[in-house]
Parts: structure tokens; sequence; C-alpha cells
């Protein structure tokens, strides 16, 4: 059965993943930010970017 099934998607960009996540949020849902941790890049190929979960959280909750 699909008792218990997962709705997964799959946003390889990390920014529109977040994005998505937390638009896809209800009010008793909890947005889990997981993988990078305390670091505030983000290496993609070998280039490094700043990048940094907690802003980008920030910043897209804020436009709300």
């Amino acid at each position: 059965g699909t008792e218990g099934a997962a709705d997964v998607r799959v946003e390889v960009d990390r920014r529109a993943a977040i994005a998505l996540a937390l638009e896809l949020a209800t009010t008793h849902d909890a947005v889990v930010i997981a993988g990078k941790g305390h670091e505030k890049t983000q290496e993609t190929k070998g280039s490094v970017v700043d990048f940094d979960d907690v802003a980008v959280a920030r910043e897209l909750l804020d436009q709300r």
C-alpha cells in the first residue's frame, strides 16, 4: 500500500531545494536542511562558492 509513503523530489540546486522545501512546508511541518553543517561554502566540480544554508533559509523566509 501507499500508507506512510513519502513524496520524494530531487532538486540538484541547493538554493532551489531549500526554497522548494520551505514552499511545500505547512504549519506543523519541520524543514531539516542537512548535509553541510557549519560549512559556509559549497564545492561543485572543483569550484568553491560562498553558500550558507542558514543565511539562505533566512533570506527565503524573509521574502515571504
